[in-house]
């Protein structure tokens, strides 16, 4: 919570894990802002009504959003903490509070538009993150705020990624794939220069060629062709991505040691503990 604020009701109940944890309120930056603005959670709320009113009858591709002055980076970590003020361990929240920034900064983009394949990378890239977080309730929770404090549907986003998912896995290969409408719409907007690109949306090209089994150079080439992607950046994002996975598993593991490590020296105080009053207990008798 922020020093001089009043305490707000979360909207998750207090989770019952205890671990190491850093605060999800760390390094908070602003970025604009404008006088006069209306207050973080009046202006938050507003965007995300007009999100959440969005259905899954949609196109793959939505709306544009506002400007970035309308939420400021510092809006957007509020209304996440207002929403889970919860602590999250270190091994996670650097990782979720760098993915929440930079996807700021393509949500509040003039050019952007709500994309499925988006959806289906955001969502590959959360459910790898948190595998092994000590809590799936707790998880799943953090994922609904996440999204909501990126004026977006939780609900519609994981649905239309399982969709995409579900869709790239009967395709059986590329050709089929790149015939789904939603890539001419991409390119489209692309060459229009109104599509905001994330890394998500390369991230979500190697997934739909993962699950279709199709995963060689030329494959992505391909689809990144047929949706207006710059093969260099896609190629780049997806390189970032995959050491993002290798830092977090060599995370996960020397947090995995560290603990059996603890563990060892408590048994064996324990051990110590229990010989010791084993020895006073037989001197008392003798």
């Amino acid at each position: 919570p922020v020093a001089g604020r009043a305490p707000t009701q979360p909207l998750c109940p207090q989770p019952l894990i205890k671990m190491a944890c850093m605060s999800a309120t760390a390094s908070v930056a602003r970025v604009a802002p404008v006088a006069g603005r209306a207050p973080a959670s009046r202006r938050a709320a507003s965007v995300r009504s007009a999100a959440v009113g969005r259905t899954g009858t949609q196109a793959a591709v939505g709306e544009a959003a506002t400007d970035l002055n309308a939420v400021t980076v510092a809006d957007t970590k509020q209304t996440f903490v207002d929403s889970y003020p919860f602590p999250i361990p270190s091994i996670w929240s650097v990782a979720l509070q760098e993915l929440l920034v930079t996807q700021h900064f393509v949500r509040y983009s003039t050019k952007y538009s709500y994309s499925k394949l988006s959806s289906l990378g955001f969502v590959s890239v959360y459910d790898q993150l948190f595998e092994g977080f000590p809590s799936d309730d707790e998880k799943a929770k953090i994922f609904e705020c996440f999204v909501t404090a990126l004026a977006e549907d939780p609900v519609k986003v994981r649905a239309d990624a399982e969709e995409l998912a579900a869709f790239a896995q009967a395709a059986g290969g590329v050709d089929a794939i790149v015939a789904n409408p939603m890539f001419a719409s991409m390119k489209e907007l692309n060459e229009a220069k109104k599509f905001a690109y994330s890394r998500y949306d390369a991230i979500g090209l190697f997934r739909m060629l993962e699950l279709a089994s199709a995963t060689d150079p030329a494959a992505l080439e391909k689809m990144a062709t047929s949706s207006g992607l710059q093969l260099k950046k896609v190629n780049g994002d997806l390189g970032l991505y995959k050491a993002l996975l290798s830092k977090l598993a060599s995370s996960k593991e020397l947090m995995k040691e560290i603990l059996e490590r603890e563990q060892r020296k408590q048994k064996e105080r324990d051990a110590a503990k229990a010989a010791k009053a084993a020895a006073k207990a037989a001197e008392a008798s003798a």
